[in-house]
């Protein structure tokens, strides 16, 4: 333990992730709060083993981040506590593909907390990656090629959800710089043509995707995690038909911004052919 910190800061990963034991959510003092949040910069995701908190204490650990979302409509594990919602994977899809949580919106979650409430005796494992480590492993062209690029961000379903986001997103906390797609949301980049596109996107998702730049956690009843949604991608390990329920709490968002001073190029504007159904993947429309 840090003589300077109430918490002690154990980590679990090469490249992210630590448990943090000594945290009493009832007793929270600015303190706690301060080295909670330098944590969070430094590991990007934290593991609070057996914390077991009420719905009050996850929320009140969650506003130490920013205001928090009230969900339109996923369900709420109380109505008292209405920014704490509930997962149950009996009646929900399992999030077994790399994302980060919605990045079709315009301001994107800052950080999100999962409170593992009943958790399967075994398998159901969830994985986090370091889109900063990501970047940082690139070569430096590559780095500057992306760091002028943008990407749609668009999700199925009913609506105008889209928004267009940098590539390559600078930490307003750090200045570290990120890899900011990611498989589930990524739709193109608007200054490339079609073919271009798509095999840059597909490079991208393979190379971010290694397990060298993950963690993994195995769930017990009582666990959180908690998130920096800005600079993480995240997967549940789907290996199990057993039940899980979740409490979880989100972070409202704020805007990606781009390296200072780099301006992304403009739109390609070219002309489309049948060419640009190269590799044989549509409805990614210009």
């Amino acid at each position: 333990m840090n003589a300077s910190s109430p918490l002690e800061i154990k980590p679990v990963g090469g490249r992210l992730g630590a448990e943090v034991l000594g945290l009493d959510p009832g007793t929270m003092g600015p303190d706690t709060a301060a080295a909670l949040q330098a944590a969070l910069v430094d590991h990007q995701v934290l593991f609070l083993p057996g914390l077991a908190p009420t719905l009050e204490g996850l929320r009140d650990i969650g506003m130490l981040f920013g205001p928090l979302e009230v969900h339109p409509y996923i369900p709420k594990a109380d109505d008292r506590v209405p920014e704490v919602c509930e997962l149950d994977t009996s009646a929900t899809p399992k999030a077994d593909l790399w994302h980060t949580d919605v990045t079709f919106s315009e301001a994107p979650p800052v950080a999100a907390l999962l409170h593992m409430v009943d958790s399967p005796p075994h398998g159901g494992d969830t994985m986090w990656i370091s889109c900063q480590d990501v970047f940082d492993s690139l070569s430096v062209p590559m780095q500057e090629f992306l760091s002028r690029l943008t990407c749609i961000h668009e999700a199925a379903g009913p609506g105008d959800r889209k928004a267009e986001h940098p590539v390559v997103r600078v930490h307003p906390d750090t200045g570290r710089r990120s890899l900011y797609v990611n498989k589930q949301f990524s739709r193109r980049i608007p200054q490339l043509s079609r073919p271009e596109s798509q095999a840059l996107l597909a490079y991208l998702f393979r190379w971010q995707e290694q397990i060298k730049f993950s963690c993994r956690h195995r769930w017990t009843s009582g666990d959180v995690a908690l998130w920096d949604e800005r600079v993480t991608l995240h997967a549940v390990v789907d290996d199990t038909a057993e039940r899980r329920l979740l409490h979880r709490v989100t972070v409202l968002g704020d805007h990606p911004e781009a390296p200072e001073g780099v301006a992304p190029w403009p739109h390609y504007t070219g002309e489309f052919t049948a060419s640009s159904g190269f590799y044989g993947i549509g409805g990614y429309e210009f």
